[in-house]
């Protein structure tokens, strides 16, 4: 398996997305009479965004420098194998969240048709989307093992676990105790631990 294959199975994951991003509508100007909910968008959402890209700048950095480089490190002989299969299973965790999640976007948003999802992974862990993407770094660093890649994964989980935060309070704040008793059932990123 060529090294560079790191870069589809990333396209296959991000692909998931694609369709959601497309289609949806576009804004229609908002009627002048009532305003939007005070806890509508995240704090700090745009920053915690950007610190998320900046996350993911340094992953594909560490990639980048290692298949492209002189300096190639394996862990284990089937290293690109298991890498592969721990991507595809970011991917697929993709699927299956947006199939389920009708109210998905790219920022942490309280619009007035959004809904509470609970179904699917949403019964397993709070936050799929994030945690598709701390499995999509951690299958990178299984493919390219490397310092920089190490450090893209602890940035990724750290900016999943900041945005994911914000996005809770913004979930509490709309729909109140029935987001409080979800919460208290179901973890943020791993089943029954955290």
């Amino acid at each position: 398996m060529p090294a560079t294959w790191i870069y589809g199975f990333h396209a296959l994951f991000y692909a998931m997305f694609l369709p959601r991003l497309l289609s949806r509508p576009r804004r229609r100007p908002a009627p002048a009479a009532p305003a939007p909910p005070p806890a509508s968008t995240a704090r700090f959402s745009r920053g915690l965004l950007v610190f998320h890209g900046f996350a993911m700048f340094v992953l594909y950095f560490g990639i980048g420098s290692t298949v492209f480089g002189p300096n190639r490190r394996f862990l284990f002989a089937p290293q690109r194998a298991a890498g592969a299969v721990v991507m595809l299973a970011a991917a697929a965790l993709a699927v299956w969240t947006l199939t389920v999640f009708r109210s998905w976007r790219l920022r942490a948003q309280i619009e007035a048709d959004h809904q509470l999802s609970t179904d699917g992974p949403f019964r397993f862990v709070r936050n799929p989307i994030y945690l598709g993407m701390i499995v999509l770094a951690i299958g990178s660093f299984l493919w390219v093992p490397n310092a920089i890649v190490l450090a893209g994964v602890l940035l990724v989980c750290l900016a999943s676990d900041l945005r994911a935060r914000a996005e809770e309070k913004v979930l509490l704040a709309a729909f109140g105790e029935r987001y409080r008793d979800y919460a208290a059932r179901v973890r943020r990123f791993v089943p029954g631990i955290y």
